[in-house]
């Protein structure tokens, strides 16, 4: 531990804390996804078409992934506190628009609002973790982070279709106010402030791009922050493309959906749980390449099934269970090392990182529908895809230098 407010707070109380404020943007997302295959009430209720509903989605990955860029600067320079504050202030009010939308525009509007406050939390709860540990302790907590945020994809869904069939799917978002309200009353009272070379990194323009520049310059930071965004990419297809395919083509009842995306958070749950014990035996390339053997391999098979004509519910489960595994054991690995070497830059570094796997899983979304033809081809096809542009810069970037 290298601040003080980790000495007066214990590890549990800032694994809680902080896995809450990383989970805004799965909450974002997952909580109202059972409410996206064009159901009638919402159709009908904000007079909008089935590609405006998932406008809804990719909208909000865009906000995220840009405004990503000034949060982490922003904190670098002025502290990691107040720039939570003012996010999770902004993500409440949105929120709220986004709860009383009249029409469709203005839920579109208010989704990408909602975004540009929504990412205070991810990027800087991983800059804290970078804050209060160093590199190598980093890995261990951002591990545990992902093993309890898990229960966020797997329970949002679950709770999203059951809120969907008894109160309408208003209720989603109403939730999200409930969950801003409380974070943002937690985050004033209780955090203390991490950043102990806050004032020292320029805000200018410039400034900001020269940081940005330096950061990638630097063969790590390319490298695992690059095998990151297109393994999360990947695992973004199936979140955004597993509405249409489970429900559509596979049957399954919009209340139930939960459940079935419950295979891939628990897939995501055991890679962060095994990745700790992993880092005491491997370096962070050679754990990485055990997640790329096991994401390419559970792909390749969840693709010849496909293409093969195999259209099961489990055909498309398991493979995905698989490629979360692998996920699971890749990303906390990624964002340690990406960010490990620049401290005084943690914000930065997590943002640009953070932006990367937002363009990635934003084009994940669309490619996927724009390949959805009514089987399991495309959203299979398209994860085998992001799977191997990943194995390749795992092999020129990382592994020929680090493993």
């Amino acid at each position: 531990m290298t601040n003080l407010p980790a000495q007066k707070r214990s590890q549990r109380s800032w694994l809680i804390y902080l896995t809450f404020l990383v989970a805004v943007g799965p909450l974002s997302t997952d909580l109202y996804l059972p409410a996206l295959p064009a159901l009638p009430a919402m159709t009908m209720a904000l007079s909008a078409s089935v590609t405006e509903v998932q406008t809804t989605l990719s909208i909000f990955m865009i906000g995220f992934a840009g405004s990503q860029l000034i949060a982490g600067p922003l904190s670098d320079r002025f502290g990691r506190k107040p720039i939570i504050i003012s996010g999770l202030l902004l993500y409440l009010a949105a929120s709220v628009v986004c709860w009383m939308a009249p029409n469709i525009q203005i839920l579109i509007a208010g989704r990408f609002v909602q975004a540009l406050g929504a990412c205070a939390g991810p990027v800087l709860g991983r800059a804290i973790v970078r804050d209060l540990y160093e590199p190598e302790d980093s890995l261990r907590i951002l591990a545990a982070m992902g093993t309890a945020m898990a229960m966020a994809p797997a329970l949002a869904p679950i709770i999203g279709g059951w809120l969907l069939q008894v109160f309408g799917w208003r209720s989603g978002f109403a939730a999200m106010v409930v969950f801003g309200v409380l974070l943002s009353a937690t985050t004033l009272f209780t955090l203390s402030e991490t950043n102990a070379f806050r004032g020292q990194t320029p805000l200018n323009p410039l400034g900001i791009l020269k940081n940005f520049s330096l950061l990638l310059k630097n063969r790590a930071f390319r490298g695992y922050s690059g095998v990151m965004a297109l393994t999360f990419g990947g695992l973004f297809c199936f979140v955004s493309g597993s509405s249409f395919v489970v429900i559509d083509v596979l049957h399954v009842a919009p209340a139930n959906f939960g459940y079935a995306f419950a295979c891939m958070v628990a897939g995501l749950a055991s890679g962060s749980a095994v990745v700790g014990r992993l880092s005491r035996i491997y370096r962070a390339a050679e754990i990485i390449g055990i997640g790329i053997a096991i994401t390419l391999t559970a792909t390749l098979l969840m693709t010849v099934l496909a293409w093969c004509g195999v259209e099961t519910l489990w055909a498309v489960l398991a493979p995905t269970a698989v490629f979360a595994l692998g996920t699971g054991i890749m990303m906390p690995t990624c964002m340690a090392s990406s960010i490990g070497p620049f401290p005084r830059l943690a914000g930065s570094a997590s943002s640009l990182a953070g932006f990367a796997q937002g363009v990635l899983g934003a084009s994940s979304g669309w490619i996927v529908g724009a390949l959805h033809d009514g089987t399991t081809r495309g959203l299979a096809t398209t994860m085998l895809s992001f799977a191997v542009v990943a194995a390749l810069i795992y092999v020129t970037q990382i592994r020929r230098t680090y493993a």
